[in-house]
């Protein structure tokens, strides 16, 4: 059990503060381009993913703004798949500092997934650029759009402690979670809009709390079109679930970290 002053409170902000900082500038540190290859990489999905499905195959080619209903879902799975694999291992890779310093563990998995979430701010400042640009028009329910950042970032987080958690013993789960990750890819409305698919098929694709979220961005943005369903509550509580359960099976595991790393 942590009982925290404000003191420390302040001092474990800074520290997780300067190693999500630290891990930002490093990420880049050796690099030409920097920022630009995170960007970049998105951005080339993206290209390839519009001609194959919007110019080859016309599977998004009738809705408005589908350019822009396909950048945002990259960029926001991205953001997802981005941090549960870095946080994953993080403990892992700062074995050193878990090993030697004493500070709540968990500031080690925050610190990382705000690294990726540093990165996510860029590219959405980049995708709003794009907004102006094409001068795609918004719409009233923008002001929701952060709400549903924060959503995506806790259930991001939720998942990363569990996943971190697991890794300190079970090396293999990265080869396994990036299995997943394809998974998730493909039965998440990334690439195709749902009203292509049955709609008696909607419900059980909003099963997945990350394709409700990423459509809701998608709706408080520039695609009115895009179908959201009456689950955003169902998501919200499975955000704060998995949130709640990633904290518990964490603080259970952390004990043991410096045995096994």
């Amino acid at each position: 059990m942590f009982y925290f002053t404000k003191q420390s409170l302040r001092h474990y902000w800074e520290l997780m503060r300067e190693l999500a900082v630290n891990d930002f500038k490093l990420k880049y540190n050796s690099s030409a381009l920097g920022y630009v290859w995170s960007l970049l990489r998105p951005l080339a999905l993206f290209l390839v993913l519009y001609l194959v499905f919007s110019v080859f195959l016309r599977i998004g080619g009738g809705q408005t703004n589908y350019q822009f209903y396909l950048l945002l879902g990259i960029i926001c799975w991205t953001f997802f798949a981005d941090t549960t694999l870095v946080a994953m291992q993080s403990i892992v890779n700062k074995g050193g500092l878990v090993k030697k310093v004493y500070v709540p563990k968990m500031i080690i998995v925050v610190a990382a997934s705000l690294t990726s979430l540093m990165t996510f701010f860029l590219n959405l400042a980049v995708f709003f650029i794009f907004v102006f640009i094409f001068r795609a028009p918004l719409n009233w329910h923008l002001i929701f759009f952060p709400l549903y950042i924060l959503e995506l970032y806790i259930f991001s987080l939720g998942l990363s402690l569990i996943l971190s958690a697991l890794y300190v013993s079970l090396r293999d789960l990265a080869h396994i979670w990036e299995i997943i990750l394809q998974v998730l890819f493909y039965v998440t409305p990334i690439i195709y809009p749902l009203n292509i698919i049955p709609e008696k098929y909607h419900q059980i694709i909003f099963l997945n709390p990350l394709a409700q979220i990423i459509q809701s961005m998608r709706f408080a943005s520039v695609n009115q079109w895009a179908t959201t369903s009456s689950f955003g509550a169902y998501a919200f509580l499975i955000t704060g679930l998995v949130f709640i359960l990633g904290i518990y099976i964490f603080r259970r595991r952390s004990p043991y970290f410096s045995e096994k790393i």
